[in-house]
């Protein structure tokens, strides 16, 4: 084999994981904002807001998240705000080019306000999801996260979220949460790259 074929076929060898990874439709590199409303057990008004998110991948399987969401709600005549953050890390686990099981943990903090009185908490959260296309520019979601803020206590939350591409890029979604004390449902588009 000459060096010219030989030199060649090492550099074919070596692109493969790119050309690979270049093919994947499932990305950790994404922001998207969304509207929610959220049924809290216990009060007759719905809350509503909204959520911005973003995620950017570091290395192969690992990225960092951020979510920041504004809700609000007037119960009994009287404004009540919630503000909810996180920041944290995440690793991928590829299963193939359409689907990609995770795993995420993260630092958390809401912050509420109602009739003037202030209240924040820190916590952390823990989560494991699987991604897929079940189709192809259909996109499915679903995921566990357990989350505890202190005295604002803890929870585990089911979220599901199926998203529609209409290019590689962009996206609308749907999405629900389910958990011990609320429901919230969203609509929402996502640009990834």
């Amino acid at each position: 084999m000459n060096k010219t074929r030989a030199l060649g076929l090492a550099a074919a060898l070596l692109a493969l994981p790119l050309a690979a990874q270049a093919e994947d439709k499932i990305s950790y590199n994404y922001v998207d904002a969304a509207y929610l409303v959220v049924d809290i057990d216990g009060f007759s008004k719905d809350a509503d807001g909204f959520a911005l998110r973003g995620a950017f991948e570091l290395t192969e399987n690992f990225f960092l998240f951020a979510g920041y969401a504004d809700l609000s709600a007037k119960i009994a005549g009287f404004n009540v705000d919630e503000k909810d953050y996180s920041v944290g890390v995440g690793y991928d686990w590829s299963m193939s080019d359409t689907m990609s099981l995770y795993g995420k943990v993260a630092w958390v903090r809401a912050e509420g306000d109602a009739l003037g009185f202030s209240v924040d908490e820190d916590g952390f959260s823990l989560g494991v999801g699987i991604r897929a296309f079940v189709l192809d520019p259909l996109e499915l979601e679903g995921a566990v996260t357990y989350a505890d803020l202190g005295d604002f206590g803890d929870s585990t939350t089911l979220g599901l979220a199926a998203r529609y591409y209409f290019t590689e890029q962009f996206a609308v979604g749907v999405e629900a949460g389910l958990s011990d004390d609320a429901t919230s449902y969203g609509v929402g588009v996502r640009f990834q790259w």
